[in-house]
């Protein structure tokens, strides 16, 4: 079984827990589960975690990739184009008390730099333990029809492609918003398209390319593993979210 995890933010002026919590979490994580990431071979006996941070904001780099290279594990950064600057001299202080999620307002993110810069973005998937997936360029429900579906998918795809000089083959879903028509388009310029849908996964491979995923913070907020019966839900609702395509 594949279980991925959804992380957003790890430090936040409004968190009541920082990154000494996820820092237990995450070796919780590997002394019980398999690592892996998109493509990648599962394992045949234990249950295999994938780990997604989406948005790309600043203290990924700060603090959650000091504990991939610690930890020697690989995750997947999900980035939204359009907030990425080239690079900053801003202090790290002034850009990570920047709050979830404000850092997307118009100019915010130009002048607090709250999210990961492209030299920071480069550096971190020149080691191996970076994943760069789109998270869209602007962060726009798909579903809204004033969405330009073109610019969101692909040309976010294509900038991302140009910025670190590799392929892209991971997109996730901005807000978990999606429906069978979007879907279709994305799947045309991804091998492996992610939403929400708290469930679990029985590979990496599937006719439709959908990947769904569990919100994380569940477990590392409130020190909580994942058990058993949480396992049998997950892939209960993977069987309703396919009859249902959710």
């Amino acid at each position: 079984m594949l279980l991925v995890l959804m992380y957003h933010r790890v430090s936040d002026p409004n968190f009541t827990v920082g990154v000494a919590e996820f820092k237990q979490h995450l070796l919780q994580l590997c002394a019980n589960y398999h690592i892996t990431t998109p493509g990648e071979p599962l394992h045949n006996s234990k249950l295999s975690i994938c780990l997604t941070f989406d948005d790309a904001y600043y203290d990924f780099y700060h603090d959650v990739f000091p504990l991939l290279q610690q930890l020697n594990i690989k995750a997947v950064l999900g980035i939204p184009t359009k907030y990425i600057v080239a690079s900053t001299t801003l202090a790290a202080r002034a850009r990570l008390t920047v709050p979830y999620p404000t850092g997307m307002e118009d100019n915010l993110y130009n002048t607090r730099v709250p999210f990961c810069t492209w030299d920071e973005i480069k550096t971190m998937v020149a080691s191996g333990q970076v994943i760069a997936a789109s998270h869209s360029h602007s962060h726009a429900d798909l579903t809204d029809p004033a969405t330009c579906l073109t610019q969101e998918c692909l040309d976010s795809k294509n900038m991302l492609e140009q910025q670190l000089q590799i392929p892209i083959n991971t997109f996730i879903y901005p807000y978990g918003k999606m429906n069978r028509t979007i879907h279709s388009q994305v799947a045309k310029y991804y091998d492996y398209v992610m939403r929400i849908g708290s469930a679990g996964n029985k590979n990496w491979l599937h006719p439709d390319k959908l990947i769904y995923r569990v919100d994380a913070d569940y477990f590392w907020k409130y020190s909580r593993t994942i058990s058993k019966t949480q396992l049998a839900t997950y892939q209960i609702k993977y069987l309703l979210n396919r009859l249902r395509f959710k």
